[in-house]
């Protein structure tokens, strides 16, 4: 699907242009203790012509059939370009934490490293920090988020190809 850059959308959101729309398809991850699996996702990037975007990920386990099942979990934030060549991502997740990253953008590829994770008393895992990667890949959304805990090491966690829908 061909995509065109709206000609009012804020100039500071040239770099990311391209992440604007709905994007959808299936993932991967692994993560000790729950083992490799499957996953849908859907994400949108969408702006209201400030100097950001607002950002909304939701995913869900699959059925046998490859169909949605039961909701996985969900992120919702805002992307911010922060100077030439530079992203700030401010993210909320509803097992408990909020995320900072910060990170770069070099034409269709971006690489995002927790600045700061925050977490409620009530959080359901003890997430400490991340990295994310972000790529415009023949036309696709491909992603990967590698994350840490107190008890587990910087890992792959989840990873997906996605299609604009």
């Amino acid at each position: 699907m061909a995509f065109e850059v709206d000609p009012d959308l804020n100039q500071a959101l040239m770099p990311l242009a391209w992440m604007i729309g709905r994007w959808q398809g299936n993932g991967h991850g692994s993560w000790p203790g729950m083992g490799d699996f499957e996953f849908g996702q859907q994400i949108d990037f969408a702006t209201n012509r400030g100097p950001y975007l607002h950002y909304l990920s939701q995913t869900w386990t699959l059925d046998a059939d490859g169909q949605p099942d039961e909701p996985l979990t969900m992120e919702g934030g805002f992307w911010r370009p922060a100077g030439i060549g530079e992203v700030e991502v401010v993210l909320a997740n509803p097992e408990g934490w909020a995320e900072v990253w910060a990170g770069t953008v070099q034409g269709a590829k971006i690489e995002l490293t927790t600045d700061v994770v925050a977490r409620t008393t009530t959080s359901e895992l003890n997430y400490t920090g991340g990295r994310r990667l972000y790529g415009n890949v023949e036309g696709d959304l491909l992603w990967t988020l590698d994350r840490a805990t107190t008890e587990v090491d910087l890992q792959p966690y989840m990873w997906a190809r996605l299609t604009r829908a």
